[in-house]
Order: structure tokens, then sequence, then C-alpha cells
């Protein structure tokens, strides 16, 4: 089931210090450098794995006065909005602020545009504080390297941001440079002296001899990452000679001394706990199938392995050294494949039941599991495309191959969703081809019945044939069984609703789409749409009242879910666009329009049903703003579309009385006349009109003379009657 309240989630083993070895060699020319820089600063640690980055902060962190706030980049912050969701946490974590700003940081579909201000005011109510941003080389998505980049330049000048990473991100470096307020600390700057060589040697292997330390120091050339690998290698009884001559010391070699020199027991520990980026030892059992992981992580920490990093202050979770992680990974995938793909397999099942579904996904894709890696995306495809995530979705699309496209009916589903809520007709159109053609006949993942229904759903959605096509694919979602055992019971109710009331069968339409409404709450950007159709039945009711409460709350749950680009919010933001109008909001009115004609640029040809009603919609909130050119494009547009929907006859019928109001010579009235216009055809008096609109009888008896005058009549029943004529007041 589809749900509107999907809530990223930060690991909170991803935040704070990590913990330094009780045997980390001091460097405090280096810290001090790092301690050098001063509010405002922008501090950056790059060079290639192995070369100590965080470590160096770490123990900057430890020396300085002011507060750090970690934050350890992963795959997930390739989203802007985790990214900056990820950052406030860990400051949050420090006891600044509180979680109603992580609670906004958190609302589904938020622009990055949206978020930053809150982050930058974070900040400032902070104080001073070091922002250390480690793995940034694994920002790939350039949304999130430009987001990154604007909250560098937007950060306080009590803010210092320090990027830890293997490679520098493209952020204007050469202007900081110039202006003086940059710290760089590169490769060579993190180079061990020969005397931190020398004692990193030691604090591994213990006191050596000279011409062991001259190999150590000409083979590693201040490499950290080599020096505690070559140290471990030569305690655990490599000959020195075997090393010498390797002036480019590769490290699957030392890697595999070290292990190949303990017993199997441990070596398949170390091998297969490197199938988790990060572990506890509860993590490790449920994996691996065993029930000693916590004592085989005490023994390798008491062992002296420096690549076995802890992640919180209790000893409690873990990783390797990514150099160190990487190689063991490279080697149980090379000795013993069907292993490493039954822990892959194992992994995705213990991140999909704590939530992470990216994770999961990761480790699917790495078993080879390519139904699991389907299953993974197309479970929350229309939560993340009508939440306003659809950059989430896409990402996690890009990660299946075309195999997966072609064989599993969830992959080829999600990505038509993504389609859908991106106005693409030719994806739409080629991955439902590839899901009906891969259909295997189950359920999918997201508990749609059928492959069938789900191409029911996303067609009725489109309507390429027109309301009558809508209607009987909806009938095709609604026949498969009601919400109870449907998921989509009340999305296709609320699709085939908004066709009838295109036809013209208002009554019937509003049983459709109220009958929708109880079950469609997990569903926001169809329950807006359900809201925003019913705003319309009740405007040409009469029922001004419920049509403006309608109205609003349609809009309240798009602005809420920030569904502002996808594009079948069409119909919520036309609708608030005349609403706006009606009562004389011009500002609202206008914001309105300039989101509906941005929706329906992306909607192109897409749906013309759609198309005619946006561009009906706006015409008459043109015509109540007497904006003539805006009048004029709306009603070109509406007649360009119109003949692709015949059966349309509401719409139609809509673009006519704007049409008639126009090229007949009447005048548009204005904001406030149509506010006037529906009390006229009432019993109450010009003065009760007066009161009921707080205005003076004066002012009320002057718009009555505008209306009449604009509308050709010389009465007020005549006014009523020209007015229902034309379509400014329902029958």
């Amino acid at each position: 089931m589809v749900a509107g309240d999907w809530r990223p989630h930060v690991p909170a083993v991803t935040m704070g210090r990590p913990r330094i070895a009780d045997r980390v060699i001091p460097r405090p020319e280096l810290v001090k450098r790092l301690g050098s820089a001063v509010g405002g600063d922008l501090v950056v640690l790059t060079a290639p794995a192995g070369y100590g980055k965080t470590t160096a902060a770490a123990l900057w962190d430890a020396e300085d006065d002011r507060q750090f706030a970690w934050a350890r980049i992963d795959h997930l912050d390739d989203d802007p909005g985790h990214l900056l969701l990820h950052i406030a946490t860990a400051v949050v974590r420090l006891g600044a602020g509180d979680e109603h700003l992580l609670n906004y940081l958190r609302g589904p579909g938020r622009e990055p545009e949206q978020l930053l201000p809150a982050v930058v005011r974070l900040l400032e109510e902070f104080g001073p504080i070091v922002v250390i941003l480690d793995d940034v080389h694994k920002l790939s998505a350039p949304q999130s390297v430009s987001t990154l980049h604007a909250l560098v330049d937007a950060a306080p000048l009590t803010t210092t941001v320090a990027l830890l990473g293997r490679f520098l991100l493209p952020l204007d470096i050469a202007r900081r440079r110039l202006a003086g307020n940059l710290v760089e600390v590169d490769q060579d700057a993190l180079r061990l002296t020969a005397e931190e060589t020398v004692a990193a040697l030691e604090s591994v292997r213990g006191p050596s001899d000279d011409a062991t330390v001259a190999t150590v120091i000409d083979l590693c050339e201040g490499w950290a990452a080599g020096v505690i690998l070559t140290a471990m290698a030569l305690r655990d009884g490599t000959a020195p000679e075997a090393l010498a001559g390797r002036n480019n010391l590769v490290v699957e070699y030392v890697v595999e001394e070290v292990i190949d020199r303990v017993d199997d027991d441990t070596r398949s520990f170390l091998l297969e706990s490197a199938m988790l980026d990060r572990f506890t030892a509860e993590h490790l059992d449920a994996v691996l199938g065993r029930v000693d992981a916590a004592w085989m992580l005490e023994q390798l920490a008491t062992s002296g392995n420096p690549f076995l990093i802890s992640l919180d202050s209790q000893g409690d979770s873990f990783r390797y050294h990514h150099l160190f992680g990487d190689v063991l990974r490279a080697r149980l995938r090379a000795s013993e494949p069907a292993r490493f793909r039954e822990l892959a397999s194992c992994a995705a099942d213990l991140l999909e039941r704590e939530g992470d579904i990216d994770g999961a996904l990761v480790h699917a894709l790495e078993a080879g599991d390519r139904a699991r890696a389907a299953a993974l995306v197309g479970r929350e495809a229309v939560r993340l495309g009508f939440d306003g995530r659809a950059g989430v979705l896409a990402r996690r699309l890009g990660m299946l191959d075309a195999r997966t496209f072609a064989e599993q009916p969830d992959a080829a589903v999600a990505r038509a969703w993504l389609g859908v809520t991106t106005a693409d007709a030719e994806l739409i159109q080629r991955s439902l081809m590839l899901a009906l053609h891969s259909d295997h006949g189950g359920p999918l993942a997201d508990g749609t019945p059928s492959v069938s229904v789900a191409v029911a759903l996303i067609s009725s959605l489109v309507g390429v044939g027109g309301v009558a096509e809508v209607i009987r694919h909806a009938d095709t979602v609604r026949a498969a069984g009601d919400n109870l055992v449907n998921p989509w019971w009340g999305a296709a109710t609320v699709m085939k609703g908004a066709a009838e009331a295109m036809r013209g069968q208002g009554g019937r339409a509003r049983l459709l789409l109220e009958s929708a409404l109880p079950v469609i709450e997990d569903l926001p950007g169809f329950h807006a749409a359900a809201l925003a159709h019913l705003a319309l039945l009740d405007l040409a009711a009469g029922d001004d009242e419920a049509a403006v409460e309608r109205c609003d709350a349609a809009r309240t749950l798009a602005d809420k879910y920030d569904l502002s680009d996808v594009v079948p919010m069409i119909v919520v933001y036309s609708t608030s666009a005349v609403m706006s109008a009606r009562v004389g909001d011009v500002p609202a009115a206008l914001h309105a329009v300039q989101i509906t004609q941005t929706l329906l640029e992306r909607l192109g040809n897409l749906s013309a049903r759609t198309a005619l009603l946006g561009h009906g919609l706006l015409a008459w909130t043109a015509a109540a703003l007497q904006d003539r050119a805006l009048l004029s494009r709306h009603l070109t547009a509406a007649e360009r579309v119109r003949h692709r929907e015949p059966d349309a006859v509401a719409l139609v019928q809509r673009v006519e009385r704007v049409k008639a109001m126009a090229v007949g010579g009447t005048r548009p009235l204005t904001a406030a006349e149509l506010r006037l216009l529906p009390h006229l055809a009432t019993h109450l008096s010009l003065q009760r009109i007066a009161e009921e609109l707080v205005i003076g009888r004066e002012t009320a008896k002057s718009q009555a003379t505008s209306i009449y005058r604009k509308l050709g009549v010389s009465s007020r029943g005549q006014a009523v009657s020209e007015a229902i004529r034309i379509g400014l007041l329902a029958d």
C-alpha cells in the first residue's frame, strides 16, 4: 500500500566523531594547520584512500574548543533533500534546534531551495561550529553537488565547513583561494614524516631495525594505510625482503599477507563481515549465520587491527577502513562467488527489514537477484513519484540494467510511473509494453493485483483515448477488488469520477469522488485531485462556500507534499487559480497560474483532457482578472485541444462560456464583482448583501451597476439570467 508519510531516515552511525584509536600517531603540525581555519573559512582535505583524512579531522576535533558536527556521506545523500537533512540532524544532535526543524526537513518532496534557508538559520542560531562532511567524493548527482555548493556559500561566518574526500568537488575553490578563506590539506600535507612513519610502525609491530624502517619508509612514501598494512604484515611474519622493491605498493598484496596469516575462522570472519559497509555484532550474526560476532569483533579490536573503525562511543557500531573493506569484499567475490551472493542476499534481507531500501537494493544487485531489485524499486515507486521525490525514484531505476526492465514487470511498471510524474509519453508506452510482455501472472511488489491492473491504472491517468477510455481503464482496476484487497481501488475511483465530471455527469461524479475520499488519505496526489474536482462540482452547483473549502484543502495537500512539479496536479493548481481570482486574491491567483502554466508545458501532448481542463480554468481565471493577453492565450490553447476530447462536454462548455463572455463583447467581471454576483440571485436586499460582503452599501450598488453594464442588462433579474447563460452562475 502506498502511503504519503514516507520519511527519510538518517542512520545514527553516520554522525559524530569516529573514535580515535589508542595508538594513533599525534600530528601536531597538521592539527595546527587545520585549527587555523576560522568562521567562514572552507577547509578541504583531499587525498586518495588511506592517507588519514578522517583521522586528521578527528585529531583536530579533539583539540579545538568549538563543537564539531560530523556527517559521513553515503549513497542516500545523492538526494539533495536527504543531504541537507543529514547535515541538520548532525547539528541538532549537538543540542541545537529541535525536532520541529527535522520534521520540516523530512517533509516529502521539498526542494533544496526551500530547505537550504532552514539549515542556514540552524547554523546561525548555533554559533561557532565546524561542520565535517566526510567522504564527499561519494556525491555524484549534480543537484546534490550544487546544493552543497549553495550551503558552503550561504553558511554564516560563525560556521567552518570542512570537506574530506578523495578529490575536489566543483565548489569554486579558485575563488576562495584568491579570497584567502580556504585552508587546503592535500596528499603531500597528509603524508607521514619519517618520524611519524617510525612511530606508526612501532605502534603496530614494536621496535624495528634500521634496515626494516628504511624499507618501509621507501616503500610507503608516507602513505599511512600502507605503513599500517606493512607493519601488520611484518608483525605477522612476512619477511622485509618480500616487500623490498615494491615501489608502488599493491594494497591487495599486503592485505592478503595479513589475512593469510590468521586462522581459518578469523579469515572467514574478516572476509564475510566486510559484506556490510556498517555493522553491529547483531547485524553480523544475522547476515553471517553466526552467534559469536561480538566476541570476534572484540578479538579484532584488541589484536591491534587498526582497520576496524568504531563508529560510536559505545563501541557497538563498526566499519572497516575503506581500502581494507574493498579488498576483503573483492577477495570474497573472487574466491567464493556463491557465498558472496548468499551473503549479499542476507544483507538485503536485513536492510529491507530495517527500512533501508537503498541499501537493500545495492545488496540485491550484488546478489544478482534482479527480481528482488525490481521489487524493491517498485514497492515505493508511486509513493516517491506522487510525494514529489521523483528524483529518488529515478536514481533507483538508474541502478537497474536493461535486462531487468525486460524481464521484471515490477521494474517496468515503476519506470512507467516515473513517466507519469514527468509526463514522458514515450517512457510510459515503452515501459508498459515491457511490463505486459514480461507478465508472470502474479501480483506486484506494491500490492497491485496484477500487471494488467497496473497498466489499466496508468492508462486511466494518461487517458490517450479520451474520457471514455479513462472510464474503461478505471473500471478494470475497480473490478480487481475493493480497497481491502486492491490498493488502487480508491485511485481508480478518483480517475473515473474525474472523467464523469468531464463528461457532464455531475451527480455520478460526486458519488464516485466522495466514495473514494475515505480510502485515499495515504495517496496525497490522488486525494488532492479528488478534492479539486469536487470543488469544481460545488462551484457548478452554486455552493461557493463548499467549493472554497475543498479547493483550500486540495491546495494544502499539494503544498504540504510539494507536488507543484507533478504534472497530474494541474487540476489542483488551476482550480486554485480560479478560486483565488473569484475572491479577489490576485497574488495567489497569479502564483497558481504560473505553476499551472509550467505543468501544462511539461504535459505537452500527453493528455488532451488534462490540457483542456487546465487551459479552460486558466482562461476563466484570466477573465476574472481582466487580463486580456492571458485570456487569449488560454482560449487559443483550449481550442487547439478540444477536438481531441469530444466526449468531455463539461470542459468544452466551460470554454464556450468563457469564450462567449470574451468574444461577445462582455467585459470580464472583476474579482469583487464576481464575489457579489451570486448574491444577486438571492432574496437579499442590497443593504444585506453589503453586510454579508463587509462592504459599504454604495460600494455594493456601484459593483452591481457595473455588473449590469458589462452584461448588457438593466435589472437584477436580467443580470442573473445572463450570468447563468454565459456560465458565471449555475442554473
